[in-house]
């Protein structure tokens, strides 16, 4: 059955709580909501919100773990025509602090407030609704919300008007604000609904956090078309998710790399799959090695959608067709259906299939800008043309291969060396669960490469890595230092910050 969308995602909500009304839209902890108990929530908090002066356009931030009262908030900003800014709440205080003040948010809707805190967001003269009970005057608390009467006006935005404020996961360490409209993110749901073929009886089971550009992905796509999105917990249990997939009869699963080499090492996974119709993969490129141990060890029925993306493009830029997995491995597909995709040299000139070059992507969900960053939206935005920061190369079937960051590069003497080759050589070996290669200075060679490695750590093992980089790297491209370490520092997204790992 085809479904049909709207211009903007509120608009297919309305449409989606109107016409499906007893779908299930939310399970979480064993509570389950409807698209018609859902929207009578948000209908709540929508109008309580728009009772305290939040007005169209203004900026309201969420500080809320993966729930039902995000998804609740969320959509009540919307109603009120205001901005979503949706804050890691894993953040220090300082973090969001700075965020807040940045995006000029009027109001801030934080699950769990300690009192320590009070007096700093009050400084920043911004309206405070909290989960936490607070005896404290002139904060709302988040029941009165809830309660409050209901209207049924719903602010009628405008395509092209701002919807949401997305950070960057900030692995360089200076987050910047993504500013997506209502058009960018319902433009990019229609092509991910598109090819992961999505109807109103799929159910997936997400443990992404909503307010990255992957969650935040998930959470829309199965909206739009009337599925239902389940909550899991975190991935520190790696076997109550897979517990839960078979239990709760999920028909979907997203994740990073990570997550899956988790289910693979932690998990009955590959000894009793769960019967998903689909699992896609984005967050970061995943090894060949990965990758066909997680195709050969899931359900048959299975299908398996290698992914690329980035925030400043909504979400999606590119998908690999799951029957061309094996032909391309290695590929993050073809562009989605409203993305063209260009491989550029530092000139700026576009290049022939198969030379190297950055990933260079237009269309209509390509982002506004960043927010209040004139400069670094002008050095990203170019002629409508997103430059991503990515390299890659386009085969000669127009499939993209990356092959990594231009900020990851790491320059040894002559030779510019990307850190992800390394690393996927590196990551073959037995005793090796995950590494991380980086460039510190050396005063002969300006860097010298230096991996991190997540493992069994043994004198033994450090020689079994060193003996394995130097069967399958020529000599300028072998670790000179290795360092064992329990975790590598990552985003909510799972990428490696690798600024905290230099120096």
């Amino acid at each position: 059955m085809s479904v049909k969308f709207n211009p903007t995602l509120v608009e297919q909500f309305l449409m989606v709580a109107q016409e499906k009304p007893s779908n299930l839209a939310l399970h979480h902890r064993g509570t389950e909501l409807t698209y018609a108990g859902l929207k009578a929530q948000v209908d709540k908090v929508g109008s309580f919100l728009k009772s305290t002066g939040i007005q169209p356009g203004e900026r309201v931030a969420l500080v809320i773990d993966n729930s039902i009262d995000y998804v609740v908030a969320f959509y009540a900003i919307w109603k009120a025509g205001a901005v979503v800014v949706a804050l890691n709440p894993q953040a220090k205080f300082h973090e969001i602090e700075k965020l807040v003040k940045q995006s000029g948010s009027s109001c801030l809707i934080i699950d769990k407030l300690s009192h320590d805190y009070v007096d700093a967001l009050r400084a920043l003269d911004t309206q405070l609704i909290t989960m936490t009970k607070s005896e404290v005057a002139g904060i709302h608390h988040w029941q009165e919300a809830l309660e409050f009467s209901q209207e049924s006006d719903w602010h009628s935005v405008k395509p092209e008007s701002l919807a949401q404020i997305i950070y960057t996961s900030g692995t360089t360490g200076n987050p910047k604000g993504v500013s997506l409209s209502h058009a960018n993110l319902m433009c990019n749901m229609v092509d991910i609904i598109d090819y992961l073929l999505l109807t109103e009886q799929d159910k997936v089971l997400n443990v992404l956090p909503f307010h990255y550009c992957y969650g935040n992905s998930v959470l829309h796509t199965h909206f739009c078309v009337g599925g239902l999105v389940i909550l899991a917990g975190s991935m520190a249990f790696p076997q109550e998710i897979v517990n839960n997939m078979h239990q709760l009869g999920a028909t979907g699963f997203s994740g990073v790399p990570s997550t899956y080499a988790l289910f693979l090492s932690r998990s009955d996974w590959p000894d009793n799959p769960p019967p998903l119709r689909y699992i896609t993969q984005a967050g970061g490129p995943m090894g060949k090695v990965l990758t066909e141990k997680l195709l050969a060890s899931s359900h048959q029925s299975t299908r398996l959608y290698v992914m690329y993306g980035q925030t400043e493009a909504s979400a999606r830029i590119s998908w690999l067709p799951p029957e061309l997995l094996t032909r391309k491995l290695g590929s993050a597909g073809i562009p989605v259906n409203s993305v063209e995709l260009e491989i550029r040299n530092e000139q700026g000139e576009v290049l022939p299939a198969n030379s190297q070059g950055e990933v260079y992507v237009r269309g209509p969900s390509v982002m506004q800008g960043y927010w209040q960053n004139e400069s670094a939206t002008k050095q990203t935005l170019l002629d409508g043309w997103l430059k991503t920061g990515d390299l890659g190369y386009l085969d000669d079937d127009g499939f993209i291969f990356l092959v990594g960051r231009n900020s990851d590069m790491i320059k040894v003497g002559a030779h510019r060396i990307n850190p992800s080759e390394l690393e996927e050589v590196i990551n073959k070996v037995d005793c090796v669960d995950e590494s991380a290669v980086v460039g510190v200075a050396d005063e002969l060679l300006g860097q010298k490469l230096r991996a991190f490695i997540v493992g069994e750590e043994s004198k033994e093992n450090s020689f079994k890595i060193k003996k394995h980089c130097n069967e399958y790297l020529p000599a300028h491209k072998i670790p000179r230092e290795i360092v064992w370490v329990k975790s590598l520092p990552k985003t909510a997204s799972g990428k490696i910050k690798r600024y905290q790992l230099n120096g």
